[in-house]
């Protein structure tokens, strides 16, 4: 049975794999466009299963997807929250070997999905927006400066919004200059431990207490 083959009764299985997709693509790269292919799937159990798969290649062989890094720009568009929302994960995994800077075309989009007052698409945001800022040092500033906005952010609770808040404290984190943090990030982290959020209030006393 080719390769091809096994990736098509895979498709036809009852429970989809991503797991074993991952397996199949890395025996055979030309099954990424494929798996590509089948994100327009009707079935939404394959065409999930094909995202997934998508999103673990991002994590473990970044380089491998970046070759087609232009049509996870276009899932950007889904109209699909779960297709959008593993998309932006992808992107923020494939920051990491993005030696052309392509993904700098995106952030305005990833600044505008920061203030849609949708809280996971929010946080799959500020994640990716984390691994960003490590891989462009250059763009730390500006990431920084969005996540200050979502101290203000208009979410569907309160609740959401200091979700939202909590995750920005823990990105920022993985880029901020140990040596010398930010006086506008201690001020705004400062302010969190106060967060009706017991959790967040947590995390910010914890950077606190690394940093100030």
């Amino acid at each position: 049975m080719s390769q091809e083959e096994r990736f098509q009764a895979e498709l036809e299985a009852k429970k989809v794999d991503a797991e074993s997709m991952v397996s199949l693509i890395l025996t055979d790269l030309n099954l990424i466009d494929r798996v590509l292919q089948e994100l327009s799937n009707k079935v939404p159990r394959v065409k999930f299963a094909c995202s997934k798969s998508l999103l673990l290649l991002s994590e473990r062989c970044p380089d491998l997807l970046y070759t087609r890094i232009e049509k996870v720009f276009e899932l950007l568009e889904s109209g699909n929250q779960i297709l959008k929302w593993n998309a932006i994960a992808m992107l923020g995994n494939l920051a990491a070997v993005d030696r052309n800077r392509r993904i700098r075309r995106v952030l305005r989009k990833f600044y505008q999905f920061l203030s849609g007052g949708e809280l996971i698409t929010a946080n799959n945001t500020i994640s990716a927006l984390a691994k960003i800022g490590c891989a462009f040092p250059e763009e730390q500033g500006r990431i920084t400066s969005r996540l200050f906005g979502i101290e203000h952010a208009v979410f569907d609770t309160d609740e959401c919004r200091n979700i939202a808040i909590g995750k920005s404290i823990l990105a920022m984190e993985m880029f901020v200059n140990p040596v010398k943090v930010r006086k506008e990030v201690l001020e705004f982290v400062r302010r969190q431990t106060e967060n009706k959020r017991k959790a967040t209030a947590n995390k910010a006393k914890a950077f606190m207490r690394k940093y100030e």
